[in-house]
C-alpha cells in the first residue's frame, strides 16, 4: 500500500464546483469526502505544515505560528536557515516525531515535492529529507539535494522564482517532477506533493475575484493530471489518493496595528526582546506577545488596554506555576492544543468584523499586517479558516461521506497505521476508523459539545469544540459584548437586525 498526498494550500472546500474543479469534484464523487474536515491553530501555513508531518497540534510540535520568538530571538518559518539555526540550539526545530522520521527508521522512504515556502516545505518534509530520502523544492532543488535521484533530474528543470504571483508555473513544475521521479522510480510508500495555489491567488485577489477563479480552475487541472494517472495505474497498483489543504481562508474586513496602539498607549513594544522594549509581539490574525517579565503587572495591564477595542477577539495565556492561566480572564492556551515551552505569554485572536458591525460579511475579520483589506487570510479560529478540505480515494477507502469530525492531525496515525507502522507518542490525532475499509463504521457518531468559555464584566468570549473519541476539534470562536465596546461601530440598519 502507498499514499500520494496533494495538499491544495488554502483551499477551501466550499470553493469546489462543477465547472471550476471538475477533478475534484470527480474525486469527491468516486472516494470518501471528510466533511467536517479542520485545521489545527493557530491556521496558518507553517503551523498546519508541521501538523501534517507530525500529526500533532503546536502544543506537540511547537511551531506556534508563521513567526515566533524562541531564545529571545524572532524566528521566521519561511526561512530555512532560519529553522536549522534554531535546530542547533536547545529545544531544536521540531519536538514531536514526523512521519518521515518513522519511515526511515522502518527501512521506507518519503517522496516530497513543494512550492511552497522553503521553510514550510522544509517542515512539511522534516526527517525525511535529512536521510537522504528525494526532496524536490521547486524554486532551487539544490537545497534539498542529497538524494541521488534529485541530482540526476533537477538539472532538467531550471530554477523558479519564488515569487511568482500567482504562481502558475510552479503548481504545474510540482506535477512535472511528480512525473519525471515516476519515470525513474515507483513511488515510494508516502509521497507529499504541496501546491502553494491557490492560497497564494487568495492573498493578493480574494476568493471571489476572476482571477482566483482562473486560479483554482488552473489547481484543478494540475491536480487532474495525477487524478488521471491514479485512475489509470496508480488505483491498480495499491495507491492511496488523498487531497487535502491545510486551512481555508476567511476575508480581511478591517486593519489594526497593536503594535502601534500599545505604543501610543505608552508600553515599550516591539518585535523582539532587545534592551530597549519591555515585550515582544508578532501579529496578522493572531496576536502573540511575550513579556520580559511575566511576574510583573506589564501583561494584564496590556491585557486591560486591549480588551476595550473592539477588534480584541478570544484571548489566550500560557498557565502559571500554579497552573492557571497567567492573565485573569482569558482561557488557557491548551484549550486550543497550544501550550508549548515557546507559547506566548498572552495570544488573541483578532475578532470577527461582526463583533463590532453587525453588518459586516460573515467572513470578514480584522488583520494586522501587510494585506490589503477585502483579500484572503487566515491563522484565526473563524469557521471559515479552519474549515479545510480532504477528500481519501483507493481501496483502503470507504467512498460516500463522513460526518464525523476530523482534523489534519488525524492524517499521519491514519496512514501510518494502514501502512503496519507504530505511532509516535507526540501523535495528537486519531485512526479515521470511519474511513477504512477494514475497519468497523456504526455511523453512529457520538459526538459531544466541548466549548470553553470565560466572561468579564464587558465580554464573553467563546472557543467551540467537539469531543470525538477522546480528541478534541476546533469548530470556531466568538466573543460575545456585555456592554457596547469602545470604538464599535453602530448599527447601520437597526430595523433589520432586529427582525
Amino acid at each position: 500500500m502507498k499514499f500520494v498526498i496533494v495538499v491544495l494550500d488554502g483551499l477551501r472546500p466550499d470553493q469546489l464546483h462543477q465547472a471550476v474543479t471538475p477533478n475534484l469534484v470527480e474525486l469527491s464523487k468516486i472516494g470518501l469526502r471528510l466533511a467536517r474536515h479542520t485545521s489545527s491553530f493557530p491556521s496558518e501555513t507553517r503551523v498546519s505544515s508541521a501538523a501534517l508531518a507530525t500529526g500533532g497540534h503546536s502544543s506537540a510540535h511547537g511551531i506556534i505560528g508563521n513567526r515566533f520568538l524562541a531564545n529571545g530571538r524572532s524566528i521566521d518559518g519561511s526561512s530555512l536557515s532560519a529553522l536549522l539555526t534554531l535546530g542547533g540550539e536547545r529545544g531544536g526545530v521540531l519536538t514531536a516525531t514526523t512521519i518521515g522520521e518513522v519511515l526511515a527508521a522502518h527501512g521506507r522512504a518519503m517522496l516530497s515535492i513543494g512550492s511552497q515556502s522553503q521553510g514550510s516545505f522544509g517542515l512539511s518534509s522534516w526527517g525525511s529529507w535529512q536521510t537522504g530520502a528525494p526532496a524536490f523544492w521547486v524554486h532551487d532543488p539544490s537545497k534539498f539535494s542529497g538524494n541521488g535521484i534529485v541530482r540526476r533530474i533537477a538539472p532538467s528543470f531550471p530554477m523558479l522564482p519564488p515569487d511568482e504571483q500567482p504562481a502558475r508555473a510552479t503548481i504545474e513544475r510540482v506535477v512535472d517532477l511528480f512525473f519525471s521521479f515516476l519515470k525513474k522510480e515507483a513511488p515510494p510508500e508516502v509521497s507529499l506533493l504541496w501546491l502553494s495555489e491557490p492560497d497564494i491567488t487568495y492573498h493578493m485577489f480574494g476568493l471571489r475575484h476572476p482571477t482566483a477563479r482562473e486560479v483554482l480552475h488552473e489547481v484543478d487541472r494540475q491536480f487532474g493530471r495525477i487524478f488521471a494517472w491514479w485512475s489509470e495505474k496508480g488505483e491498480r497498483e495499491g495507491v492511496q489518493l488523498i487531497a487535502a489543504s491545510d486551512h481555508g481562508h476567511a476575508i480581511i474586513g478591517e486593519k489594526v496595528s497593536v503594535l502601534k496602539h500599545l505604543q501610543r498607549s505608552g508600553f515599550k513594544v516591539g518585535y523582539e526582546l532587545t534592551p530597549e522594549v519591555d515585550a515582544a509581539i508578532t501579529a496578522q490574525r493572531v496576536v502573540n506577545i511575550w513579556a520580559r517579565d511575566r511576574e510583573g503587572d506589564l501583561l494584564t495591564e496590556m491585557y486591560q488596554c486591549l480588551s476595550e477595542e473592539p477588534w480584541f477577539g478570544v484571548a489566550f495565556s500560557r498557565k502559571a506555576s500554579e497552573g492557571a492561566p497567567l492573565i485573569a480572564n482569558t482561557l488557557p492556551l491548551s484549550a486550543v492544543m497550544a501550550e508549548h515551552q515557546r507559547s506566548a505569554d498572552l495570544s488573541f485572536v483578532l475578532a470577527d468584523c461582526r463583533a463590532a458591525n453587525r453588518i459586516a460579511s460573515p467572513d470578514a475579520v480584522y488583520y494586522d499586517g501587510t494585506y490589503p483589506i477585502g483579500v484572503g487570510m487566515h491563522g484565526g479560529l473563524s469557521a471559515q479558516e479552519l474549515s479545510s478540505l480532504c477528500i481519501l480515494a483507493g481501496n483502503a477507502f470507504r467512498s460516500g461521506v463522513v460526518a464525523a469530525p476530523t482534523s489534519i492531525v488525524d492524517l499521519v496515525p491514519t496512514i501510518l497505521s494502514s501502512l503496519g507502522l507504530p505511532l509516535p507518542s507526540t501523535v495528537h490525532g486519531r485512526i479515521i476508523d470511519e474511513a477504512l475499509q477494514d475497519r468497523e463504521d456504526s455511523g453512529q457518531y457520538d459526538v459531544e459539545d466541548a466549548s470553553v468559555s470565560i466572561a468579564s464584566s464587558a465580554r464573553r468570549a467563546t472557543v467551540f469544540r467537539e469531543l470525538y473519541r477522546q480528541r478534541l476539534y476546533l469548530r470556531g470562536a466568538a466573543v460575545t459584548p456585555l456592554v457596547e465596546p469602545k470604538n464599535a461601530k453602530p448599527d447601520a440598519n437597526p430595523i433589520q437586525s432586529k427582525a
